[in-house]
Parts: C-alpha cells; structure tokens; sequence
C-alpha cells in the first residue's frame, strides 16, 4: 500500500480536483481519507489522503 496527500489552501481551486482524478484513474484506490483545518490567520486547509495501490498494467 502507499499513500498520496494532495493538499489546497483556497476554496476555489479549480486544478485540485482535475489533480486528483488524474492521479487515481490508473490506481486501485483502497481509502480516500477528507480533512479541514481552520488556520489561525482566517483561512483553511483542505487535504485528501489516497490510499492505493499501483494498478496492473
């Protein structure tokens, strides 16, 4: 198993979607994983966690 973190600090991103269906199309995805972290200077961190492994090719 391994694992990606894909990270946005913006609520309008729009690459951070296409970023990560483009990671996965080709992988065998065992977990996805959300979180949110409020920073102290009004803002957030959005994460997704991957857990996957490399798809037979």
């Amino acid at each position: 198993m391994k694992i990606k973190t894909f990270w946005t600090s913006c609520t309008e991103d729009e690459d951070f979607d296409k970023k990560v269906n483009s990671f996965i199309k080709d992988k065998n995805v065992t977990q996805i994983s959300t979180g949110d972290t409020m920073l102290p200077f009004n803002d957030h961190v959005h994460t997704l966690t991957v857990l996957y492994t490399e798809a037979d090719k």
